[in-house]
């Protein structure tokens, strides 16, 4: 081997070792999974969620004006599709068209969600707009668990209250779920906003991943447009379906859920 080739296959070895340092540190960036809840109401504010930079995904309501042509329009683009399930709340608040109830028996269940899913394209999973109270029933939530397993499906607990069993019922399913960690605009104001999507991204980088959930409000949008290309620096946003992966493999490791 003559002086060229060897530093050639210097070469060559370096650039290989160099690619394979930037897989392993782009592999281990901290994940976050941003949703905005609540899609199918607005075209354009719908549109303009899909105008945001990064893989987020999209939790679009059945019953809507919009919803199933923005969840074509959000697979067009790349971007995740879920259901986003109404269930019933403790105060009574009018849950939308679609909504569960506690009373219902479990094919009764079964029909309403193929009812929704069907209203929505390109579904990859299922979470619950509102559903404090629903959420709490063990039965009701067995029977919702019964119908993703059954579809292959997996499960964002939005965590409306703190005495949800819905990610119990989804690991003796065996159905793929994971639950919210920030919701980003409880209150509308855009310092709260930024303060809460601040502490999602803390929240990822600490802990390698987390999920953050926001709504298609002007001051929410506002915040994400301006905020999301700096974001975008410090984490990878990254599709629902991929952090009940790791939920799921995390789980098995440790005998969660068998």
């Amino acid at each position: 081997m003559n002086w060229r080739e060897i530093i050639r296959t210097l070469t060559s070895a370096s650039l290989l070792a160099s690619l394979l340092l930037i897989q392993a540190a782009w592999a281990e960036r901290p994940k976050l999974a941003l949703v905005i809840d609540d899609i199918g109401w607005d075209l354009n504010m719908g549109r303009r969620v899909l105008n945001l930079p990064g893989a987020l995904t999209v939790a679009v309501l059945p019953g809507t004006p919009v919803g199933s042509k923005l969840a074509l329009e959000a697979h067009n683009t790349g971007r995740e599709v879920m259901l986003h399930q109404p269930m019933t709340a403790e105060r009574g608040q009018d849950a939308g068209p679609g909504n569960l109830l506690p009373d219902m028996e479990p094919a009764a269940i079964a029909t309403m969600l193929a009812a929704n899913l069907a209203e929505v394209p390109y579904h990859r999973g299922v979470s619950n707009h509102m559903g404090s109270l629903l959420t709490r029933c063990e039965a009701s939530m067995n029977a919702v668990m019964a119908e993703l397993s059954r579809r292959g499906l997996y499960f964002l607990d939005n965590r409306t209250t703190p005495q949800t069993v819905a990610l119990y019922s989804a690991q003796a399913a065996n159905v793929p779920a994971t639950r919210r960690d920030v919701f980003l605009d409880t209150i509308r104001d855009p310092e709260a906003i930024e303060r809460a999507l601040e502490s999602a991204v803390r929240l990822a980088e600490r802990r390698g991943h987390a999920v953050a959930i926001g709504h298609p409000h002007a001051t929410t949008l506002e915040v994400l447009e301006a905020q999301l290309p700096y974001i975008l620096r410090r984490v990878e946003l990254v599709p629902v379906s991929s952090l009940v992966t790791l939920e799921k493999r995390s789980n098995r490791a440790q005998g969660v859920g068998e």
